[in-house]
């Protein structure tokens, strides 16, 4: 089976993450140097890299697989994942400082479930960290924007994100033009996830078509 790209070229450490704002990038880099994160809001459109960088964090902190659940809220929504799955998780003791949940499209949870998280949290504070991920804030209820540190995530410039999937598809050895790239940039920016995928899939015999 042929690997996936957007998980071959996911950035894997915050040099190779492009962010758009030399501020956030600094803060970042706080967090690494601290060896330490609070509990995040990462905000921003689809496939902008909000769960890129959760991923960066906990790689460049170093941090055990074992100490990490990753939760997708668009599917598993409910109290019961909060009681059963987050709950079990994050009362045993971690490997390393702390246990990291990481909860993607959080705003797709339902209020009772974000309350029931509220809960969690800061009943678990001292050994645990979360990591929420949204496309839209306003439907993640105030009680858990106040525990958690917002960071919104901007879109890339066009012509950054038409650098990144040229440079992925010259790396692959794949032939292409410019106009068809330019084709599947304008149907899917700035979601880059989506015109990896997409460009991934139309590629045939080594060539973009």
């Amino acid at each position: 089976m042929k690997n996936l790209w957007v998980e071959t070229y996911r950035p894997k450490t915050l040099k190779e993450y492009v962010v758009r704002d030399e501020a956030q990038r600094q803060q970042i880099q706080s967090w690494i140097d601290d060896k330490s994160i609070p509990h995040l809001l990462l905000s921003g459109a689809p496939g902008v890299g909000k769960t890129t960088l959760a991923k960066v964090l906990f790689n460049e902190l170093d941090v055990s697989s074992y100490d990490i659940l990753e939760i997708n809220a668009s599917r598993e929504n409910s109290v019961d994942t909060v009681r059963e799955k987050i709950n079990n998780f994050v009362q045993i003791m971690p490997f390393g400082d702390y246990k990291y949940v990481l909860l993607d499209e959080a705003d797709y949870m339902s209020p009772n479930g974000q309350a029931a998280l509220r809960g969690v949290m800061e009943m678990y504070h001292t050994s645990a960290r979360f990591i929420l991920t949204c496309n839209y804030p306003n439907r993640v209820i105030p009680a858990l924007h106040s525990r958690c540190q917002g960071f919104h995530i901007e879109k890339v410039d066009v012509t950054e994100f038409t650098a990144r999937m040229a440079t992925i598809l010259v790396t692959e050895s794949v032939e292409f033009d410019l106009d068809t790239l330019d084709s599947y940039v304008k149907a899917t920016y700035p979601d880059l996830r989506k015109c990896i995928n997409l460009c991934q899939m139309n590629t045939v015999e080594s060539r973009l078509s």
